[in-house]
């Protein structure tokens, strides 16, 4: 059959299948809270880069966030991750109040330019996590050896470490960002 001899008013599942979630808001930026993954394994940190550059290749920004001075932040940055990925550096130097005060993701989200319902965060610690779903961001938690009995409800994932089956990809944080905000809105309903 021919797409042409099909009636105008018809349709098929393929093209309403992204209808019953078309209020959802797309990701365009994750912001990593970079004091973690300092202290990562080495695995880890091979982990934590191959989802940065995922992410930068699949068009979705990066920004960083971290408490120590940026002369101490960005030669780390620079030898974990390269240059040219982190859009956004966000650290002490640059926010009057620190974490738990919504400040440090208020900037990173102005100076990506984008609203927190198209971000996401990927947290450590439970105050890092109050702080970004605070300011309205779905949140990703990597827990840490003290953090992982901890509870974190409302969380967008809670993941033991980096290495884990399913590795964050910009793909899964695409699928983790919707289904939250899908989560939400049936929540609110």
């Amino acid at each position: 059959m021919h797409m042409d001899t099909i009636s105008p008013g018809r349709s098929f599942w393929w093209d309403r299948a992204r209808c019953a979630y078309a209020d959802a808001p797309v990701l365009e930026a994750v912001i990593f809270d970079f004091d973690a993954p300092l202290a990562a394994t080495e695995r880890d940190a091979h982990m934590f880069r191959d989802l940065i550059w995922s992410l930068h290749c699949g068009d979705i920004r990066v920004g960083i966030t971290a408490a120590a001075p940026r002369q101490r932040i960005e030669p780390l940055v620079r030898e974990l991750i390269g240059d040219g990925v982190v859009e956004v550096m966000i650290t002490s130097d640059d926010v009057v109040r620190p974490k738990p005060d919504p400040e440090v993701y208020q900037r990173a989200l102005y100076e990506l330019g984008v609203r927190p319902d198209a971000a996401m965060a990927v947290e450590h610690s439970t105050a890092g996590f109050h702080t970004a779903r605070s300011v309205g961001l779905a949140t990703i938690v990597v827990t840490t050896l003290g953090t992982r009995t901890l509870d974190f409800v409302g969380a967008a994932a809670v993941l033991d470490r980096y290495d884990c089956a399913e590795p964050l990809s910009a793909g899964r944080c695409r699928r983790l960002h919707e289904q939250w905000w899908i989560n939400r809105s049936r929540l609110s309903a």
